[in-house]
């Protein structure tokens, strides 16, 4: 066993959240845990991308005149 010190506020949401979902803090940690493990193992698919990049500068513009340029350096 381990004791785990947490900011009251921290506390407070988890103690909300157990609540909600009609288990323990112990049991809801746990869960958390251990659904933050999976999907850190699960590889991830091409989806789980798609509009990560819509804010990047590199990516403003228009698509079809980065694709000319994309292509004009492998001339």
């Amino acid at each position: 066993m381990q004791t785990l010190r947490i900011s009251d506020e921290a506390a407070t949401k988890l103690q909300k959240m157990a609540e909600k979902a009609h288990v323990s803090s112990v049991e809801l940690i746990e869960r958390i845990i251990q659904k933050y493990s999976t999907e850190e193992e699960t590889p991830k698919s091409f989806a789980d991308f798609a509009g990560a990049l819509a804010d990047s500068p590199n990516f403003q513009g228009d698509p079809v005149e980065i694709q000319r340029k994309m292509r004009d350096e492998w001339d």
